[in-house]
């Protein structure tokens, strides 16, 4: 059958942007990851009984000649923690925030900002963050520690 695991690897490419470096798409459609700092989750967040937290801030440089929806980039199954799935923190009223990809529209030349939490290991490890503004576009593959 000739596969074999070492043929298996992540999508993210070798020169993966990190926290704070900017992806931009051919289209001209740019975004950035903030690096990840810790938050607590308030008393009523989602999941519960989370080991620790970190707040990243994702901001979206419209460099297009089209408005932008930046709820499009779907990203919120696509994060994982040190090879696991990191699940979205919602702290609606605590210092994580509320989690949810922003459904806003972000004019050409203009960028919008936004902050999301995960749910990660009680140790440091590597965060990896996927962001695709649609199905026909690369994945921007953000990777670094948190």
């Amino acid at each position: 059958m000739g596969g074999t695991t070492a043929e298996v690897t992540s999508e993210a490419p070798k020169d993966s942007p990190t926290w704070g470096q900017r992806y931009t798409w051919e289209n001209g459609l740019a975004v950035e990851v903030s690096a990840p700092a810790a938050c607590t989750p308030g008393q009523h967040a989602l999941p519960s009984n989370v080991a620790r937290a970190v707040k990243l801030t994702v901001t979206v440089l419209n460099g297009t000649d089209q408005p932008f929806n930046a709820g499009m980039l779907s990203i919120g199954n696509d994060v994982q923690f040190d090879g696991r799935r990191a699940e979205a923190v919602y702290d609606a009223n605590g210092p994580c925030g509320h989690g949810g990809v922003e459904n806003v529209t972000v004019l050409p030349g203009k960028s919008y900002a936004y902050d999301m939490a995960f749910a990660v290991g009680a140790q440091p490890g590597e965060l990896q963050i996927a962001l695709q503004p649609d199905f026909r576009s690369d994945k921007a593959v953000f990777v670094g520690q948190a």
